[in-house]
């Protein structure tokens, strides 16, 4: 502020300084022409220059005449001057167009500027005459300060205006900055909130959004990082509890043989033999997962009936099916849909798939079906292949929808919400996708994966 203001003054100054010089010489200039154009008249006159005519010309030019001869005696005057005022004309202009203000005198307490010129007008003295022109102090001040003032007053008015919005807006900017200020201090110590935006649209607001925008991004960063943690600790977690549970599963798959090589029931044979692939699957599972990065996935990938995976994947949860009441039905549609991938991680993500619908289908049917159903279907066509699950259940809680997929989100109280988070990673892999959607009373999750080899013949269209 103060320099800005500073400046101005100076400039100010400065004008004020050329103005006041221009006015003088401008002022100067305009009477020495009128004082000219009068002396040109009184020279050029048929008439007698008299002590009347002296003043009558006076008033016209605004200044006094002294008509004296070569020696300086006064012969006529438009004001009382004593009869020696003025020395001899030696100093007089030979020419009208070299009068100009001269040397400053007094008379009678009043302060003039002084000129002289020889003239051979019609004067009722004998010899030759000198004019002296007498211009007031005081007329030449109020010219001179009447061309010079309203630039200034103007100038002042202008500086003034400038003070006074320059101070307006400094104070607002300085506000906004140290209010921005503020924000960032908080902003750095773990505060994301966002910042009210102002409604005038200058520099500040592109800052404020910007800074709005820098705290959106640090708290994504955030949240990103408390995932990643959480990821962490979650695998040092589970390295540990997957030893353990690979020990426990692998001491359990051989009971079960034992127990089947004595077991003659036909019905006990099928849930042991549903047993033993459920305690297989684990192990392979925690192995996996314990050679998490040594292995390449591009190594165990092939090719993969998606119909079969499906099936084998349902019989593995039939008998949660039946124990939670929910109808489990399975369809393929055309012909058989195969995909590159790895066996195991993608029945994984199917199995996630399965249990997640039959979770949501035994927890809360619609009112239609007396119990909970899922319906599973399997096609194909040349370029993708697809598994649609199908359930009866509410659905997610619309805090959750939008973030089914991500991890450790669930609406679930003994949820943990990774379930749907690995079946995405799993298909997302294999270059898929995966999606879902509420129609009517139904959840309907699809995935959608690229077929294997080159394209085949499209597929006659089933009606269900």
């Amino acid at each position: 502020m103060v320099p800005l203001l500073a400046v101005a003054l100076a400039s100010l100054t400065a004008i004020a300084l050329i103005n006041a010089r221009a006015a003088t010489l401008a002022t100067k200039s305009r009477i020495e022409r009128q004082l000219q154009d009068v002396v040109r008249v009184l020279a050029g006159s048929s008439f007698p220059l008299t002590d009347s005519v002296l003043a009558q010309m006076g008033g016209l030019a605004e200044a006094q005449f002294v008509l004296t001869d070569a020696s300086g005696r006064r012969l006529a005057s438009s004001l009382a001057v004593g009869p020696d005022v003025f020395d001899a004309g030696n100093h007089a202009a030979r020419r009208i167009n070299q009068v100009k203000l001269g040397d400053s005198i007094e008379l009678d307490g009043l302060g003039y500027y002084h000129s002289a010129v020889a003239i051979k007008g019609r004067t009722p003295f004998p010899g030759p005459t000198v004019l002296h022109i007498l211009f007031p102090h005081d007329d030449y001040n109020a010219a001179w300060r009447t061309v010079f003032l309203p630039p200034l007053l103007v100038g002042l008015a202008t500086a003034l205006s400038v003070a006074i919005v320059t101070h307006l807006v400094t104070t607002r900017i300085s506000r906004a900055l140290g209010r921005l200020g503020r924000e960032v201090q908080t902003l750095a110590g773990g505060d994301f909130s966002k910042i009210p935006t102002p409604r005038l649209n200058d520099e500040t607001r592109d800052l404020t959004i910007a800074v709005n925008h820098t705290a959106t991004r640090l708290a994504d960063f955030e949240a990103e990082v408390r995932q990643t943690e959480q990821m962490r600790t979650l695998a040092m977690l589970g390295a540990g509890l997957a030893h353990e549970m690979r020990n426990a599963a692998t001491g359990c798959r051989l009971a079960v043989d034992l127990h089947a090589e004595g077991c003659r029931s036909e019905q006990g044979v099928e849930s042991l033999s549903v047993a033993r692939r459920q305690l297989d699957l684990m192990e392979h599972r925690l192995n996996r997962f314990l050679k998490i990065g040594r292995q390449p996935a591009e190594e165990a990938r092939r090719d993969v009936n998606l119909a079969d995976l499906v099936a084998e994947m349902t019989s593995l949860v039939a008998p949660a099916a039946r124990h939670a009441g929910v109808r489990l039905r399975q369809r393929r549609l055309g012909d058989p849909a195969v995909v590159s991938a790895d066996a195991e991680l993608l029945g994984q993500a199917v199995m996630n798939l399965l249990l997640n619908a039959l979770d949501a289908a035994s927890g809360r049917p619609s009112d239609s079906d007396r119990a909970g159903v899922v319906r599973v279907l399997t096609w194909g066509d040349r370029r993708q292949s697809r598994i649609v699950v199908t359930d009866s259940g509410p659905g997610p809680q619309p805090g959750v929808g939008d973030r089914v997929f991500a991890p450790f989100v669930t609406d679930k109280p003994e949820g943990v919400g990774l379930g749907l988070s690995v079946a995405r990673r799993i298909v997302e892999s294999y270059g898929g996708q995966i999606e879902w959607i509420r129609r009517g009373r139904r959840t309907r999750f699809l995935i959608l994966l690229p077929v294997a080899g080159p394209p085949t013949p499209e597929p006659g269209t089933a009606r269900g």
